[in-house]
């Protein structure tokens, strides 16, 4: 009961009123017609952080909060590079785990199981299909006009036989950063990112006059202006119906010094280029020609922590660190053990980012909380943007951000 309340007062304190939960399995529950969307991506991989994945747990139907959301987006689905263009899921098979060498991991065999139940639960739930994710491939597969038929060919042919409601291609990315990618790209990508999603489209519509739905079709793209400098945001935002702004990841291991990784405003004094921000972003995409309502901002129920950090004049924000913290991406579930007051950890809030942090005079934390949503979503309203999407279902299993961001969204 402890947990439960700090929660409970946590939230009150953040000035966030919670609402009675639907009942699971009422079939008005989802929000399929609800505007704006309250999307969330959710794990192939089984659940746990590191080294406890390797018991091999994942997600069944009666975890998901259907009630709090529009759309769920499994994640991920790969690209064989051995033709290019035949798809699969690495995680539905027993293979050996990247953390404990020799012991192997339960394959997720019964993925579309879960999915048909929690689309029989929710009926008005949208359930996706991710393609990509980082470091996914996709140049060769859209540089041929061969390849990229036979490629949209299998995806359609996923989304009918497993009654999928659309498809996310998360090419990260078509024509990267001028300091690089680390997959393999090409300056052709940036018109060949347009052919891959027209065609996707128009295979989409053809697809729906046969089974009598109209099937979406989404992007993950970067919070960042480079994308829109770098490929073609205007023209892909005429074919998509949703770019996700990945507004999560602005600091972490591969930064110089700590900072907020999901931060709505820029922050006085972050030294990382001038200030990354999701404003910043939104701003970006908008100039560029994407319409508001097409863009959804990411919100990250995890965190990025660094040990050896420095107190600094702001309690180890933008201060240097000795190394990636063994709490690294950890969930919300984890997070708000933190915030008790026997943790160690003292919780800090940058007014001007919009940004809490957590730091105990060694571990610095940057994560999201209530408080941090209700901001987010606010602008999001302001804006009239097309809604908010969530990275991972996982991190927040019992959905008590999610219930918070449902509530503000409305």
């Amino acid at each position: 009961m402890k947990k439960v309340n700090t929660f409970l007062l946590a939230l009150a304190l953040f000035g966030v009123v919670l609402f009675p939960a639907q009942a699971k399995g009422k079939k008005d529950a989802g929000g399929g017609g609800a505007k704006p969307k309250v999307s969330s991506y959710i794990r192939t991989w089984p659940l746990g952080l590191g080294a406890e994945s390797d018991k091999g747990g994942h997600w069944t139907a009666d975890m998901v909060h259907g009630e709090y959301l529009t759309d769920i987006i499994i994640a991920f689905a790969l690209i064989d590079q051995s033709d290019f263009s035949t798809i699969y899921i690495k995680d539905m098979v027993d293979q050996e785990s990247e953390f404990t060498p020799g012991v192997i991991v339960p394959g997720f065999t019964d993925l579309w199981r879960q999915t048909a139940a929690l689309k029989e639960e929710f009926p008005n739930l949208k359930i996706n299909l991710s393609v990509g994710g980082y470091k996914a491939e996709f140049t060769h597969t859209a540089e041929d006009p061969d390849t990229r038929a036979k490629f949209i060919a299998n995806v359609c042919e996923w989304l009918q036989n497993f009654g999928l409601d659309g498809v996310d291609i998360d090419w990260e990315y078509p024509v990267g950063p001028d300091w690089g990618v680390e997959i393999e790209t090409q300056p052709a990508d940036r018109d060949n990112y347009i052919l891959l999603l027209s065609e996707l489209r128009a295979a989409l519509d053809k697809l729906g006059k046969v089974t009598g739905k109209r099937y979406g079709l989404s992007v993950a793209v970067p919070a960042s202006p480079w994308f829109c400098d770098k490929n073609r945001a205007q023209d892909a935002a005429k074919i998509v119906d949703v770019f996700k702004l990945m507004a999560y990841d602005y600091y972490g291991g591969w930064s110089k010094t700590t900072g907020h990784h999901a931060n709505l405003r820029t922050a006085d004094g972050d030294p990382e280029w001038g200030g990354w921000s999701t404003a910043q972003a939104v701003q970006a995409f908008l100039e560029a020609g994407v319409p508001p309502n097409k863009i959804v901002l990411g919100v990250g129920f995890y965190g990025h922590a660094w040990e050896g950090v420095s107190e600094g004049a702001r309690h180890g924000l933008f201060q240097g660190y000795e190394r990636v913290s063994p709490l690294d991406g950890l969930g919300w579930d984890k997070i708000k053990l933190l915030l008790e007051a026997d943790s160690g950890y003292t919780r800090y809030w940058d007014d001007e980012a919009k940004a809490p942090y957590l730091y105990n005079g060694d571990t610095f934390i940057s994560y999201t909380d209530a408080e941090a949503i209700g901001y987010i979503t606010e602008y999001a309203k302001r804006l009239k943007l097309g809604g908010v999407f969530v990275w991972e279902y996982a991190h927040d299993i019992n959905g008590e951000l999610l219930m918070v961001l449902s509530k503000e969204m409305q």
